[in-house]
């Protein structure tokens, strides 16, 4: 909404009215104040002049105490249009003689009051009271400086109109003619229009400077009719070329499906190597307990057991070396037993292993379908699980500390959890055994549930992240290890989203150690049941 204001015309005719009005209103009143002082003054003086007069003529008849000439004498004040009525008063203070005007009746209600000593022969006799009218000569003066001011102020206002007429055709008309051109060339959008040259002297230069514009800007519209013109044709062009590049993004979409599946698949073998790893190590840990150094105390009871039955007899019986046979074969009992129990136990870590393979694989194909199964499980639980693969696939594990609680627990995938758990131990194992330190530790914590979520961490004092890496340390691809491939923590940092938690690191620096904090769900979402 265009703004609007008042024309140049009518504030030139507001501007004159306030100037004549500012400079004549305080001249005016400063002269009438001024003129109004000096007549009071003028009549003061004036009866002060008469009552002197007065009372100098009255002092002979005052002092031989003639009433009659006293009277007479001031009866001639009536003569005297401001003086109303006069008292002679004796040195006692009482009426000697008086004087009342018949303009008594029209004296003002503040009588003007003026007192003269009454002497003769140097010696004061008495006074002389003379009380005067001045209102009406006031208001006589007052009248006329009004009338005056007013006929000034009218010759003022009438000055300055014809002065502000005189202003408008010289300066506002030519102002108001180029407005009025440049609005129609607004609207019109027409520069072939030109303002009409007149007026004083910046109007002129102005509306010069206006035609010069509006000639400038009909060159610079042309040229950008040619512009818009090849805008036009470029459009067209760039048209083409986005058809050409949907046809690419498609190819686009295609090869980064491509992609992804190839992503998936390399999480799967690397989870798959890891516990496959943890599978063979076993097996050959069964292998070396089963076909070690308790071999050969089995190789010499069957060849003392192999010969002839006297001499077996004997040896069991009398023969000297009959008590070591006895230790030897309780020896061999219970190493046996003890292997028995060494050799269940790496096949129950086989048997979690081969079932954590299965649960990886079906995870990843579940990753696939971007759905996973949860479910409230003990977060030691979890974390017992990763331990055991985590041992055994680093045969001299780090040392390791927690104070997890033991009825802490999360809502997530069981498989998922143990994977990236495992991931976190056997990345701070390796990053300590690189630096190699005094005291070497791995502390796991946790944090309780807030908010519906529980963080568990993974702290370590090894080799550390550069501040610069923190960022990119969970890209696909990207590793810091020489025989690396970049998919752990990127597949770790997905899982932990796909179950509606998250997984992050901060580290102070190189040779400083590094946290990594997964947080995942401490209860269902709303409406899901357990």
């Amino acid at each position: 909404m265009k703004p609007k204001g008042q024309s140049i015309r009518r504030q030139i005719l507001v501007f004159s009215l306030l100037l004549c009005a500012g400079v004549m209103l305080p001249v005016g009143c400063g002269l009438f104040f001024h003129n109004y002082r000096q007549t009071r003054a003028r009549l003061h003086d004036s009866l002060q002049a008469s009552a002197g007069i007065t009372a100098a003529n009255v002092s002979a008849a005052l002092a031989f105490g003639d009433q009659d000439s006293a009277r007479e004498i001031l009866s001639a004040l009536r003569n005297d249009p401001l003086i109303t009525s006069a008292v002679i008063r004796d040195s006692r203070g009482g009426s000697f003689a008086s004087f009342d005007s018949a303009k008594t009746g029209d004296t003002a209600s503040s009588p003007h009051l003026v007192s003269v000593q009454i002497t003769h022969s140097g010696e004061t006799y008495g006074e002389l009271v003379v009380t005067g009218d001045t209102a009406r000569e006031l208001r006589s003066t007052a009248f006329t400086w009004v009338a005056i001011y007013l006929a000034a102020f009218g010759l003022s206002v009438v000055s300055a109109l014809l002065i502000a007429r005189r202003f408008q055709r010289t300066v506002s008309t030519p102002l108001v003619n180029l407005a009025a051109t440049a609005v129609r060339v607004a609207h019109e959008r027409d520069y072939q229009t030109r303002a009409t040259v007149a007026g004083c002297a910046e109007a002129i230069d102005l509306a010069v400077a206006l035609n010069v514009m509006l000639a400038e800007i009909g060159r610079r519209d042309q040229r950008l009719a040619l512009q818009v013109e090849s805008l036009n044709r470029e459009i067209r062009e760039r048209e083409n070329a986005e058809s050409a590049l949907r046809d690419n993004q498609h190819d686009m979409v295609r090869l980064s499906r491509e992609a992804g599946m190839a992503e998936v698949a390399a999480g799967v073998l690397h989870n798959i190597g890891n516990v496959l790893t943890s599978i063979n190590v076993s097996s050959d840990l069964i292998a070396a307990r089963v076909t070690g150094a308790q071999h050969r105390p089995v190789a010499t009871l069957r060849k003392l057991l192999g010969a002839t039955a006297p001499k077996t007899a004997v040896v069991f019986s009398v023969h000297p070396d009959g008590t070591e046979l006895r230790a030897l074969l309780s020896s061999l009992a219970e190493n046996t037993a003890t292997d028995l129990d060494e050799v269940s136990r790496l096949l129950e870590m086989m048997r979690k292993g081969i079932s954590h393979l299965k649960r990886i694989v079906s995870s990843q194909q579940s990753l696939a379908r971007t759905s996973s199964i949860t479910e409230s499980i003990q977060l030691r639980d979890v974390l017992q699980d990763s331990l055991v693969l985590a041992r055994t696939i680093a045969r001299q594990f780090s040392p390791l500390t927690d104070n997890l609680d033991e009825g802490a627990t999360i809502h997530a995938d069981r498989s998922l959890a143990v994977q990236i758990l495992l991931n976190l131990l056997l990345n701070a194992h390796e990053s300590i055994v690189a630096r190699a330190p005094a005291s070497p530790m791995i502390s796991i914590s946790f944090s309780p549930a807030t908010d519906g979520f529980t963080a568990v961490s993974v702290q370590d004092n090894g080799v550390g992240i550069p501040p610069d890496k923190l960022v990119t340390i969970f890209t696909y691809g990207y590793t810091t290890k020489l025989a690396g491939h970049g998919f752990g923590l990127h597949n770790s940092a997905n899982a932990a989203r796909l179950m509606g938690g998250s997984l992050a690191v901060i580290s102070p620096g190189s040779g400083l150690g590094a946290t990594f904090t997964l947080t995942l769900p401490s209860r269902p979402p709303s409406g899901q049941n357990t």
